[in-house]
Protein backbone atom coordinates (compact mmCIF):
# COMPACT_ATOMS: atom_id res chain seq x y z
CA UNK A 1 0.00 0.00 0.00
CA UNK A 2 1.40 3.83 -0.85
CA UNK A 3 0.77 7.03 1.11
CA UNK A 4 0.73 10.21 -0.71
CA UNK A 5 1.35 12.79 1.25
CA UNK A 6 0.34 16.13 0.01
CA UNK A 7 2.73 18.77 0.32
CA UNK A 8 1.55 22.34 0.20
CA UNK A 9 2.35 23.77 -2.77
CA UNK A 10 3.11 27.25 -1.76
CA UNK A 11 6.10 26.04 -0.10
CA UNK A 12 8.09 25.08 -3.11
CA UNK A 13 6.62 27.80 -4.88
CA UNK A 14 7.82 31.51 -3.74
CA UNK A 15 5.42 32.84 -5.75
CA UNK A 16 2.62 31.17 -4.52
CA UNK A 17 4.23 31.99 -0.73
CA UNK A 18 4.10 35.48 -1.49
CA UNK A 19 0.70 35.60 -2.52
CA UNK A 20 -0.43 33.79 0.33
CA UNK A 21 0.90 36.15 2.49
CA UNK A 22 -0.91 39.23 0.37
CA UNK A 23 -4.09 37.32 1.01
CA UNK A 24 -3.60 36.78 4.03
CA UNK A 25 -2.81 40.78 4.72
CA UNK A 26 -5.66 41.64 2.35
CA UNK A 27 -8.21 39.78 4.48
CA UNK A 28 -6.39 41.77 7.93
CA UNK A 29 -6.90 44.92 6.06
CA UNK A 30 -10.38 44.19 5.10
CA UNK A 31 -11.25 42.72 8.73
CA UNK A 32 -9.69 46.01 9.90
CA UNK A 33 -11.93 48.20 7.23
CA UNK A 34 -14.90 46.40 8.53
CA UNK A 35 -14.83 46.59 12.03
CA UNK A 36 -14.15 50.16 11.13
CA UNK A 37 -16.91 50.58 8.80
CA UNK A 38 -19.55 48.32 10.92
CA UNK A 39 -18.20 49.75 14.09
CA UNK A 40 -20.85 49.71 17.19
CA UNK A 41 -22.99 52.99 16.21
CA UNK A 42 -23.79 51.39 12.94
CA UNK A 43 -24.54 47.72 14.44
CA UNK A 44 -27.01 49.80 16.73
CA UNK A 45 -28.08 51.49 13.53
CA UNK A 46 -28.72 47.91 11.54
CA UNK A 47 -29.85 46.74 14.72
CA UNK A 48 -32.74 49.71 15.16
CA UNK A 49 -33.34 49.50 11.30
CA UNK A 50 -34.15 45.26 11.67
CA UNK A 51 -36.54 46.01 14.46
CA UNK A 52 -38.83 48.89 12.98
CA UNK A 53 -38.57 46.44 9.87
CA UNK A 54 -39.35 43.73 11.68
CA UNK A 55 -42.12 45.43 14.12
CA UNK A 56 -43.71 46.64 10.60
CA UNK A 57 -43.74 43.25 9.46
CA UNK A 58 -45.35 42.26 12.59
CA UNK A 59 -47.65 44.69 12.35
CA UNK A 60 -49.04 44.10 8.95
CA UNK A 61 -48.81 40.65 9.69
CA UNK A 62 -50.77 40.99 12.81
CA UNK A 63 -53.21 43.38 10.84
CA UNK A 64 -53.65 40.83 8.35
CA UNK A 65 -54.55 37.99 10.90
CA UNK A 66 -56.97 40.38 12.64
CA UNK A 67 -58.76 40.38 9.37
CA UNK A 68 -58.56 37.16 8.55
CA UNK A 69 -59.67 36.27 12.26
CA UNK A 70 -62.67 38.50 12.00
CA UNK A 71 -63.28 36.92 8.69
CA UNK A 72 -63.13 33.86 10.19
CA UNK A 73 -65.14 34.63 13.33
CA UNK A 74 -67.95 36.49 10.80
CA UNK A 75 -68.03 32.74 8.73
CA UNK A 76 -68.17 30.55 11.60
CA UNK A 77 -71.00 32.85 13.21
CA UNK A 78 -72.63 32.58 9.87
CA UNK A 79 -72.17 28.38 10.08
CA UNK A 80 -73.43 28.41 14.13
CA UNK A 81 -76.51 30.34 12.82
CA UNK A 82 -76.99 28.45 9.84
CA UNK A 83 -76.54 25.54 11.95
CA UNK A 84 -78.69 26.30 14.99
CA UNK A 85 -81.38 27.75 12.73
CA UNK A 86 -81.27 23.76 11.39
CA UNK A 87 -81.46 22.32 13.94
CA UNK A 88 -83.80 24.28 15.85
CA UNK A 89 -86.38 24.40 13.07
CA UNK A 90 -85.64 20.19 12.97
CA UNK A 91 -86.65 20.34 16.87
CA UNK A 92 -89.29 22.38 15.95
CA UNK A 93 -90.63 20.26 13.30
CA UNK A 94 -90.71 16.88 15.83
CA UNK A 95 -92.04 19.27 18.45
CA UNK A 96 -94.93 20.09 15.64
CA UNK A 97 -95.63 16.36 15.07
CA UNK A 98 -95.90 15.45 18.31
CA UNK A 99 -98.16 17.93 19.21
CA UNK A 100 -99.55 17.32 16.14
CA UNK A 101 -99.70 13.30 17.39
CA UNK A 102 -101.32 14.33 20.83
CA UNK A 103 -103.93 16.22 19.37
CA UNK A 104 -105.25 13.53 17.13
CA UNK A 105 -104.68 11.36 20.01
CA UNK A 106 -107.34 13.22 22.24
CA UNK A 107 -109.87 13.74 19.52
CA UNK A 108 -109.48 9.95 19.00
CA UNK A 109 -110.06 9.84 22.84
CA UNK A 110 -112.67 12.22 22.80
CA UNK A 111 -114.49 10.54 19.81
CA UNK A 112 -114.67 7.55 21.77
CA UNK A 113 -115.38 8.91 24.55
CA UNK A 114 -118.50 10.81 22.77
CA UNK A 115 -119.70 7.70 21.29
CA UNK A 116 -119.52 5.63 24.51
CA UNK A 117 -121.65 8.73 26.34
CA UNK A 118 -124.12 8.15 23.26
CA UNK A 119 -124.29 4.71 23.47
CA UNK A 120 -124.97 4.86 27.28
CA UNK A 121 -127.48 7.79 26.96
CA UNK A 122 -129.52 6.13 24.15
CA UNK A 123 -129.55 2.73 26.50
CA UNK A 124 -130.75 5.05 29.39
CA UNK A 125 -133.05 6.06 26.98
CA UNK A 126 -134.57 3.04 25.85
CA UNK A 127 -134.26 1.55 29.67
CA UNK A 128 -136.18 4.81 30.73
CA UNK A 129 -138.57 4.25 28.02
CA UNK A 130 -139.37 0.24 28.65
CA UNK A 131 -139.67 1.38 32.40
CA UNK A 132 -142.32 4.08 31.86
CA UNK A 133 -143.86 2.02 29.42
CA UNK A 134 -144.33 -0.64 31.84
CA UNK A 135 -145.54 1.20 34.50
CA UNK A 136 -147.79 2.73 31.94
CA UNK A 137 -149.60 -0.43 31.22
CA UNK A 138 -149.51 -1.32 35.04
CA UNK A 139 -151.85 1.71 35.40
CA UNK A 140 -153.69 1.04 32.76
CA UNK A 141 -154.11 -2.52 33.55
CA UNK A 142 -155.20 -2.04 37.37
CA UNK A 143 -157.37 1.35 36.00
CA UNK A 144 -159.19 -1.59 33.43
CA UNK A 145 -159.32 -3.92 35.66
CA UNK A 146 -161.02 -1.15 38.54
CA UNK A 147 -162.76 1.10 36.04
CA UNK A 148 -166.07 -0.82 36.16
CA UNK A 149 -166.27 -0.38 39.89
CA UNK A 150 -165.18 3.34 39.78
CA UNK A 151 -167.97 4.22 37.11
CA UNK A 152 -170.55 2.20 39.45
CA UNK A 153 -169.03 4.46 42.10
CA UNK A 154 -169.35 7.27 40.48
CA UNK A 155 -173.01 6.64 38.60
CA UNK A 156 -174.28 5.21 42.08
CA UNK A 157 -172.83 8.66 44.01
CA UNK A 158 -173.95 10.99 41.27
CA UNK A 159 -177.47 9.17 40.88
CA UNK A 160 -178.17 7.90 44.10
CA UNK A 161 -181.15 6.50 45.85
CA UNK A 162 -183.47 8.27 43.71
CA UNK A 163 -182.92 5.64 40.50
CA UNK A 164 -182.60 2.32 41.00
CA UNK A 165 -179.86 0.80 38.49
CA UNK A 166 -179.49 -2.92 39.12
CA UNK A 167 -181.75 -3.89 35.72
CA UNK A 168 -179.63 -1.37 33.78
CA UNK A 169 -176.27 -2.38 35.61
CA UNK A 170 -175.75 -5.36 33.37
CA UNK A 171 -176.42 -3.56 30.36
CA UNK A 172 -174.05 -0.55 31.14
CA UNK A 173 -171.39 -2.55 31.84
CA UNK A 174 -171.43 -4.34 29.05
CA UNK A 175 -171.16 -1.54 27.06
CA UNK A 176 -168.58 -0.27 29.19
CA UNK A 177 -166.70 -3.39 28.10
CA UNK A 178 -167.62 -3.19 24.84
CA UNK A 179 -165.85 0.37 24.39
CA UNK A 180 -162.90 -0.48 26.65
CA UNK A 181 -160.40 -0.49 24.13
CA UNK A 182 -161.31 3.01 23.09
CA UNK A 183 -161.79 4.37 26.48
CA UNK A 184 -158.21 2.75 27.01
CA UNK A 185 -156.73 4.46 23.37
CA UNK A 186 -158.34 7.77 24.26
CA UNK A 187 -156.80 7.79 27.74
CA UNK A 188 -153.12 6.89 26.48
CA UNK A 189 -153.81 9.84 24.00
CA UNK A 190 -154.56 12.06 26.99
CA UNK A 191 -158.15 12.96 25.74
Amino acid sequence: MAFFIKKNPASKNPTVKKSADKNKSLEMAADETVEHIFDDKFREELRNRGRLHFEKIIGENAMFLQQDLRLTTSQLNDFMKSEITKKLQEEFAKYEQSIGDAKQLAVESIEKTNQAIEQQRELLKSQMEQQASLQQQRLLKNFSEQMADIVNHYILQTIGDQIDLSDQLEYILAELEANKQAILADINRGT
